[in-house]
């Protein structure tokens, strides 16, 4: 095994220099075992590192925005990325929702389901496997959307030192310093340091992150290997907020006149994973990972400034069994996942605000005749609430991968998951929102907790038939659970889970010169979690919602002439509420049956051309649309001014020692929004601007 493992490092590494044989990818992600993409059946994406080499590396929606199905955008530039698979995702009002986030395979995905992605370092990734659809049967809990595996550098795959470095528009710098080596014998290392910081285009949106991380893989014998990843993450990102639509008109550069205009994320992160595989036998194999993370953030957001932060445990083994089932070649999948989460969180009023009347006063002191006109500082002041988190997850899957002939291929797959919540919280404040913005303090401080339990059963089973060992089909029915937000569970103990069936045909065809890929969908999801008031007026939340997502996706890849290769793709949504009644805090209720789900494209598509020519010129040029969507659930108005965004890059490499490249985003300086999403109730828009034209040059060098 260790002679087979180090063969396949040595051929992993020249093959980026050559002639890719065939288009086809390979990825471990939707099946947790390495399949060519041709026999998964699931909606999948592969970016490779010769994919993500050609993009900027400064913040990860680059390597996903031109991926059919997927939406990624920034809102606040740094490390943020409102990340939407077919829909998944979309209820997120900041970070990721919907969608299991993994690095390296470890879940960075919180229990309750939401992911924030100051965890990844996009100048160390190796590949990113993306599973469109629900996969809570590999995955449990929050992969109702989907899953994205961030995939980074493996100590058993580079070796020497690297540098590279970058400067952009508006004061942007990004650098990395890494350096992989081996003992002689089984021991392989890697270091990374990293550094990205921007002053941005925008008002009171500076950005500065630091990453290291280590990694360590050891041979312990022929049969089997350890690697263990140690990282800590430094990251501070102030937010700038949203616009109103006459101050996007006006200047989109300029600050949010939100109350709350001081909110930032400012966070830190350790990171610490261990794999161990062992070939117990030539039929059986074990893979287990086990991993700590500890993060805390101070983070002010809408009235409140949020000091708190979690430490996380997990375990994840898996056993693959090879078999014979009637006669034929079989694989069984089994493992067992385990995480424990314990967050606690304590929240603060802002300290120094600007009055109605005018006055510069302690934000305690406003009151319903003179309210917060605006805060002053991201300083905090009185203990707000104080809440405690203690959030358990455990799952246990089988799946039965069998071959009755050569051309079928034939997966079936189980899962129980148990997920248990157990919220306390004590509060000192309480945030008036009418006629205005001021806290009002408690008599009595006021305590509320919540503990549910769920058992959920998660099915899948996939096919694919292989006509020709080039071109395939495959159908799956597969499912998935969303879990409630920790928030939405305070205000409605009795919340339930939100559950997504998907079924899904598709086709794909690889060869040397081809690459097309094509999918259509229809998704039903059950008591989906909506807010809405009660009679007092105070927000709660319900499952009232259910959905129908309906969905084409087509790409295709065609190579020109050696090494110059000509991409498009192509996404339909008809993404509809098949029940959703609100009732806003003055007792208003709006029935949005029927309607369009919000910030949903009716259409994207991409179109690119890339090439890298073996005199070491590199180039790529992309088109990036998304069509019109609604901008609220009442669907009174659409957005469609994101269109034809050109990104271009163009560069030059030395074999593999040294290089540099020129990269304009938004070439044509496009002013478009991100976001561009209405209030259901009130006539009022919360846009968030997309970059203006912003430009990048690299240089890197490997000793």
């Amino acid at each position: 095994m260790k002679r087979a493992l180090l063969l396949s490092c040595l051929i992993s590494l020249t093959a980026f220099s050559q002639e890719v044989i065939k288009l086809e990818k390979t990825q471990i992600t939707a099946t947790r075992t390495e399949r060519p993409e041709l026999e998964i059946p699931a909606g999948v994406e592969t970016v490779t590192r010769d994919e993500i080499e050609m993009e900027r590396q400064y913040n990860i929606s680059e390597v996903l925005e031109s991926l059919p199905g997927v939406q990624a955008a920034t809102k606040n530039g740094g490390y943020d990325v409102r990340l939407i698979i077919r829909g998944g995702g979309l209820k997120a009002p900041y970070a990721v929702r919907e969608i299991n986030i993994l690095l390296d395979g470890v879940p960075i995905t919180d229990p309750d389901g939401l992911s924030r992605l100051d965890f990844i370092d996009p100048q160390l990734l190796e590949e990113v496997d993306i599973v469109k659809g629900p996969n809570s049967t590999l995955y449990g809990a929050n992969s109702a959307g989907g899953v994205v595996n961030f995939i980074t550098i493996s100590p058993f795959k580079f070796q020497g030192f690297k540098i590279r470095a970058g400067y952009g528009k508006y004061g942007t710098y990004m650098s990395r310093f890494l350096y992989g080596g081996n003992d002689g014998g089984n021991l392989f290392y890697n270091a990374n340091f990293s550094y990205r910081k921007s002053d941005s285009w925008r008002e009171w949106n500076r950005f500065e992150t630091f990453q290291t991380t280590a990694k360590l893989g050891w041979l312990i014998d022929d049969t089997s290997s350890l690697e263990t990843t140690v990282s800590f993450t430094k990251s501070d990102l102030q937010l700038p907020g949203s616009l109103t639509k006459e101050e996007f008109e006006e200047d989109p550069s300029q600050q949010t006149s939100s109350a709350w205009r001081r909110s930032g994320r400012y966070s830190r992160i350790f990171f610490w994973s261990n794999k161990y595989t062992k070939e117990i036998s030539e039929d059986l194999t074990l893979k287990s990972t086990f991993y700590l993370q500890r993060w805390t953030h101070y983070h002010p957001v809408f009235g409140r400034i949020n000091d708190g932060g979690s430490y996380v445990g997990g375990i994840d083994a898996q056993l693959e069994i090879k078999h014979k089932l009637f006669g034929k070649d079989a694989l069984l999948l089994t493992g067992i996942q385990g995480r424990y989460d314990h967050y606690n969180s304590q929240r603060y009023l802002y300290q120094l605000c600007v009055l109605q009347s005018g006055d510069v006063d302690y934000c305690r002191n406003a009151s319903r005749t003179n309210p917060i006109d605006y805060v002053l500082t991201d300083d905090r002041d009185k203990l707000y609430d104080d809440q405690k988190n203690r959030n358990y997850t455990a799952g246990i899957f089988v799946q039965e991968t069998v071959n009755p002939t050569e051309k079928i291929i034939v997966d079936l797959g189980i899962r129980l998951d148990t997920v248990r919540f157990d919220i306390e919280k004590t509060s000192y404040y309480e945030l008036k929102y009418w006629p205005g913005y001021y806290y009002k303090k408690l008599s009595t401080p006021e305590k509320s907790e919540a503990s549910k339990t769920w058992n959920m059963v998660s099915p899948r089973v996939g096919v694919v038939y292989k006509f020709i060992p080039d071109w395939s089909i495959y159908g799956t029915i597969s499912t998935g659970f969303q879990t409630p937000q920790d928030n939405e569970l305070l205000q409605n103990p009795e919340l339930d889970a939100s559950t997504t069936v998907n079924y899904e045909i598709g086709t794909r065809f690889a060869d040397s010169r081809i690459y097309i890929s094509s999918s259509i969908f229809l998704m039903k999801t059950d008591k989906e979690i909506v807010q809405t008031y009660d009679s007092g007026g105070e927000r709660v939340y319900v499952n009232a919602g259910k959905t129908t997502k309906k969905g084409f996706e087509l790409e295709g890849k065609i190579r020109l002439i050696d090494g110059v290769f000509f991409g498009a793709s192509y996404t339909y949504y008809n993404f509809k509420y098949d029940s959703f009644v609100f009732t806003d805090r003055r007792g208003t209720t709006y029935d949005f049956s029927g309607n369009k789900l919000y910030y949903i494209p009716e259409y994207m598509y991409s179109l690119y051309i890339t090439g890298k020519h073996r005199s070491g010129l590199k180039f790529r040029a992309e088109v990036n649309t998304w069509g019109p969507y609604y901008v609220d659930n009442a669907n009174t108005e659409k957005y469609s001014d994101y269109k034809n965004i050109t990104n271009v890059m163009i560069g030059y490499e030395k074999g593999k020692k040294w290089e540099v490249s020129f990269d304009v985003r938004n070439l044509f300086d496009k002013k478009y929004a991100s976001q561009y999403v209405k209030s259901d109730t009130k006539n009022e828009y919360y846009i968030y601007p997309a970059p203006p034209r912003t430009y990048m040059i690299r240089a890197s060098y490997k000793f």
